[in-house]
């Protein structure tokens, strides 16, 4: 008996020398662990396993995680640029407005894809080529509606750190575990629902409300988005009054 475990545990070894890693098999691999259905988490323990090799092949390709990280990210931001052409295969027309909705809300769904990942990479900076171009056409929308080119920079970060900041918040919850899911939307349906009225009566007017906007991130960033643009549209109207 003991011989045949020895000899299965050297079979395993032997497929996991046999198998040949390349950088696009490993990206391809941490994304499908970074997603929901890949459990949310991204180790190279998990990510050999997930590969059938030993976790050290990865680095070969990767002096390390955070590496491994960026290079996600940059293809995740390729994602989001590629998602943002296909709903406006015009590019960015004379509609302002309607481009930086569409590149905020593409690069939401490409993250929230791999919320494992967002988590881990909403905050970071690739300056890859997919990266520098995206901002500077951007900062050109904005510019081109506009803007002098240092307030359109300006509103470009905003409007970028809104974005990852919103998308960062959904994808950390999404991962939590269940249990714990349930204990926050209960505070909102149960307990704020629950206030007394002469003490708290904005809240009890408004609780229905927020505890609908709880279980809808995807609306309440729509609705910072919209508020966020609004006020965009107004420093280009001053803009153009100046000019």
């Amino acid at each position: 008996m003991e011989a045949r475990v020895a000899e299965q545990s050297t079979a395993g070894q032997a497929n996991k020398r046999r198998v040949t890693l390349t950088r696009e098999s490993i990206l391809e691999a941490a994304l499908r662990l970074c997603s929901p259905e890949g459990g949310g988490q991204l180790t190279f323990s998990r990510l050999g396993k997930e590969l059938g090799a030993d976790p050290t092949a990865v680095y070969r390709h990767f002096r390390d995680k955070d590496e491994l990280v960026l290079a996600l990210t940059d293809l995740t931001i390729q994602e989001g640029i590629e998602l943002a052409r296909q709903a406006l295969p015009d590019g960015p027309a004379d509609d302002w407005r309607a481009w930086l909705t569409v590149t905020a809300q593409s690069v939401r769904t490409s993250y929230l894809a791999r919320p494992a990942l967002a988590v881990l990479a909403a905050a970071r900076t690739t300056a890859s080529p997919a990266e520098t171009h995206s901002v500077e056409q951007l900062i050109s929308v904005l510019h081109r509606a506009g803007l002098p080119v240092v307030e359109a920079a300006e509103c470009y970060r905003a409007l970028l750190d809104l974005t990852l900041a919103m998308t960062q918040y959904t994808a950390a919850f999404s991962i939590l575990d269940p249990q714990a899911q349930e204990k926050d939307e209960a505070a909102w349906a149960v307990k704020y629902g629950m206030l007394p009225e002469d003490e708290f009566p904005l809240l009890h007017r408004s609780a229905p409300r927020l505890t609908e906007l709880f279980r809808d991130d995807d609306g309440v960033f729509a609705l910072v988005l919209s508020t966020f643009l609004d006020g965009v549209a107004v420093r280009i109207e001053r803009a153009r009054n100046a000019g």
